[in-house]
């Protein structure tokens, strides 16, 4: 029988289509691997691999969690690139590998707009504004205005030169006038012991690791860099309700795949981190850590990154900080 190639055509493309929806029902069909540009034993690589167990258990198919710190998330970003952009290998980060790098880095290996394909938000948590116990200072305006009696001096630890941090106390620094000078550490740990020994005058670090603290009577709190009062410590002002409302950060973590990945792996994706963030263990994981889980769809995620890129970028151009 002969069959004209209108026909023909029509047959081919219902064929293909047929195949792309047998492609996106079966998602995923082999294991998968999860980037985690952390050290193994963080909160970070901890939570990475209770999703990626929970997505086991949802599908059956397993999820490898690799480690690839250091070089700020550019390690990580450069195994995702060189992966095929087929959705079964993505990377956990957070907002200094897809927001603020791109403008600190001089060189940056990556751009996370044109490289990668944003697949869901995981989690947040607010910073906060912190200093040792014996400091003199129980208010925010308390503590810029020591810093202007003892002669323009007031040292600031950060986790590390373009952390959030850093980039928090500058933006802090040029709102108030306080004098503030910059000591950088190689990590949270670090900066808050030289905080509760009062080796510094004040750190700007995540609510999780500042809540045991100050609980402990080891740091005080001055401050939530949030735009409204925390419920696990509703009685802490907001840097706002201190007098400078645009002190505001909220450290996120996010998934990625490459840019290209077909829409129905993004989707299938999605899916299953919303549904492994929505189980009860991992929403306690995440609580008892000082983070809330932070699902999103594809399209916030995005508006989110290109919004954060903007603000925090302003501020890397601002106080003139580069990292080569």
């Amino acid at each position: 029988m002969k069959v004209s190639r209108g026909w023909s055509v029509v047959a081919t493309v219902a064929c293909l289509l047929a195949a792309h929806g047998a492609s996106a029902q079966s998602f995923p069909s082999r294991s998968m691997r999860l980037l985690v540009p952390f050290p193994p034993g963080g909160p970070t690589d901890q939570v990475s691999r209770l999703i990626g167990r929970k997505i086991t258990e949802s599908t059956g198919e397993p999820v490898v969690v690799d480690n690839r710190p250091g070089g700020g998330a550019q390690i990580a970003a450069a195994a995702l690139l060189q992966a095929p952009a087929d959705g079964y290998t993505f990377m956990i980060g957070d907002v200094g590998a897809l927001s603020i790098n791109v403008t600190l880095y001089e060189r940056l290996s990556y751009d996370p707009q044109r490289d990668f394909q944003a697949v869901s938000l995981v989690m947040s948590a607010p910073m906060v504004l912190l200093v040792p116990n014996r400091s003199t200072a129980k208010t925010v305006a308390e503590l810029v205005q020591t810093g202007k009696n003892q002669g323009g001096h007031l040292s600031y630890a950060s986790q590390g030169i373009g952390t959030g941090g850093h980039l928090l106390a500058e933006m802090f620094k040029a709102a108030s006038g306080a004098p503030l000078v910059h000591v950088p550490y190689k990590g949270s740990a670090p900066a808050m012991q030289d905080l509760i020994a009062g080796q510094v005058d004040l750190l700007f670090d995540v609510m999780g690791a500042a809540l045991p603290q100050a609980r402990g009577g080891k740091a005080t709190i001055l401050a939530v860099a949030a735009e409204q009062r925390s419920p696990r410590a509703p009685d802490l002002p907001t840097m706002a309700e201190a007098g400078y409302p645009g002190v505001v950060m909220t450290v996120w973590f996010e998934i990625v795949a490459r840019s290209g990945t077909p829409e129905p792996a993004v989707r299938g994706l999605n899916g299953l981190i919303v549904a492994a963030l929505n189980s009860p263990d991992v929403a306690k994981r995440l609580s008892d850590q000082g983070f809330d889980p932070s699902h999103s769809s594809v399209e916030q995620f995005t508006a989110l990154m290109r919004s954060e890129r903007e603000k925090w970028g302003a501020v890397v151009k601002a106080s003139g900080i580069r990292v080569e």
